[in-house]
């Protein structure tokens, strides 16, 4: 994957950002953030965050829950999405549950559409099938393959 900027050759990138932890006092704690998007699974994108120097989390789901999620809360269950304000600045709020717990995490708006800017480019919307390899999906569905 590239590491910046727009896509690879290939359709893949990731964008690092600064993010914040909102904790449940209301603290913003930053730490970095990264959105990864692969050409190969197209609907989807990847949000990595960097918990601690030697700790990472990844969620992976729908990229249209980002699109969504900026004008209006989107998403039901383990991802939450929905516009936020700190002072003047626009945020994109994502809320994350598991067995573990829930987490709210805030992402610049701007990095954010610069992103599916980019994974549009990559994949327009609608052309995400094409992208696909059905083949591969349904192997793995039979669980001929890892």
């Amino acid at each position: 994957m590239s590491s910046q900027g727009g896509p690879a050759g290939d359709g893949s990138f990731e964008r690092a950002m600064t993010a914040y932890y909102l904790q449940p006092d209301g603290a913003r704690v930053p730490f970095t953030a990264t959105l990864g998007f692969d050409r190969a699974d197209p609907y989807a994108v990847r949000l990595r965050l960097r918990t601690t120097d030697i700790r990472t989390v990844t969620w992976t789901f729908a990229r249209q829950l980002l699109i969504d999620g900026g004008r209006r809360p989107a998403g039901v269950g383990a991802v939450e999405v929905r516009p936020a304000f700190h002072g003047e600045s626009r945020l994109l709020a994502l809320s994350f549950t598991s067995a573990a717990g829930r987490a709210e995490v805030q992402l610049p708006y701007p990095t954010v559409v610069a992103f599916l800017r980019d994974a549009y480019e990559a994949v327009p919307p609608g052309a995400e099938g094409d992208h696909v390899d059905w083949n591969a999906e349904l192997a793995r569905l039979r669980g001929e393959v890892e």
